[in-house]
């Protein structure tokens, strides 16, 4: 197997650094828009298990990358629970909440098993395919997911689930507990079904002060990752977010990497931490779009900064859906043809 990501999880400095993208199953490849075209909605496709193994590895096929990451959405766990959610073109995500926030004790505290198994057979069906490269699982955080809940329809500032917070301190509290259970869950059956590593997607945690932070993400994602490695004790985690300053010095007790935004330095961020931990990003999106020279001078400076630690490089966040697949071949190149000194 390709270990290139395994290894700089476990804290191995590699020859070559590994790579992988955010979103790289998706909307900029047609072929991932022949297969979309077959389903009436985002979420039936997320639950077919042949479309989830067939755009999984269409990157894989096509660029190379050295690991898969499994084609789902941080919100099945709310479908899972019963909760509706649609996708809407040029809207995005939208969250039937209406009535469950009336009575948020009686969400259900077991994923629908009908709902979910679909990703965890497509997991199985991808490892029998993807047998020289790592899969990845992974789920969104709990602030994050209840951010998508509470909101129904994201605003620009989060000011509904903030105000929600503030009024609503016990119910919050019940969410973010409930959330961290079955994120936990989610997480634990991808391991069972065969993924190597797993990554925890706090995209809003930024939008917190200091204390609801310690409250709602970092004491949650300690507790997801202390039950994750109760069971399985070596599966890596990472962690993406969008913070300027990660607020917990010891998160790699608990934490093999920190996945970044592309407004964090990553020479910073590295020299925060005394013991060992993984980075991984963080190059701009949008460069992405741009390409030319001025991306290539960008990727070789995030290689030249990280070249001396345990590095994985991604962007800052998810490919746009307006990236020609020209760019990420040329992305590819020049991360593959840079050598470290081992």
């Amino acid at each position: 197997m390709n270990k290139l990501i395994l290894d700089n999880l476990n804290y191995k400095i590699t020859e070559e650094t590994p790579v992988w993208l955010m979103r790289q199953a998706g909307r900029y490849m047609k072929e991932y828009h022949i297969v979309k075209n077959k389903f009436n909605s985002f979420m039936e496709m997320c639950k077919n298990s042949d479309a989830v193994t067939e755009i999984t590895l269409q990157p894989i096929k096509k660029f190379d990358f050295d690991a898969a990451i499994i084609f789902s959405d941080i919100l099945l766990i709310l479908d899972a629970i019963d909760i509706k959610v649609e996708f809407i073109p040029g809207k995005g995500p939208v969250i039937e909440n209406l009535e469950s926030l009336k009575t948020i004790k009686l969400l259900s505290r077991e994923l629908n098993s009908d709902k979910v198994k679909p990703c965890y057979k497509a997991i199985k069906n991808i490892k029998k395919e993807l047998t020289d490269k790592p899969l990845i699982g992974f789920s969104a955080a709990p602030w994050t997911l209840a951010t998508y809940y509470i909101e129904g329809n994201i605003t620009k500032d989060l000011s509904r689930i903030k105000s929600f917070s503030y009024k609503n301190s016990k119910e919050m509290n019940f969410i973010i507990d409930l959330f961290s259970d079955l994120i936990s869950q989610h997480l634990i059956n991808q391991i069972e079904a065969g993924v190597d590593l797993i990554q925890i997607f706090d995209t809003h945690s930024y939008q917190m002060d200091f204390y609801m932070h310690h409250n709602y993400s970092t004491r949650q994602v300690k507790k997801i990752a202390k039950t994750v490695r109760e069971k399985y004790p070596n599966i890596p985690i990472i962690y993406y977010s969008k913070n300027f300053q990660f607020l917990d010095k010891e998160a790699n007790n608990y934490l093999n990497c920190l996945s970044l935004n592309s407004n964090i330095s990553l020479k910073e961020q590295k020299e925060y931490f005394e013991g060992n931990i993984c980075l991984q990003g963080n190059l701009d999106p949008y460069l992405l779009v741009e390409g030319g020279e001025y991306m290539i001078k960008e990727i070789k400076k995030i290689l030249s900064e990280m070249k001396d630690n345990f590095f994985i490089f991604n962007l800052g966040h998810g490919i746009l859906p307006q990236t020609p697949v020209e760019n990420v071949f040329k992305l590819v190149e020049t991360v593959k043809s840079f050598k470290r000194k081992v």
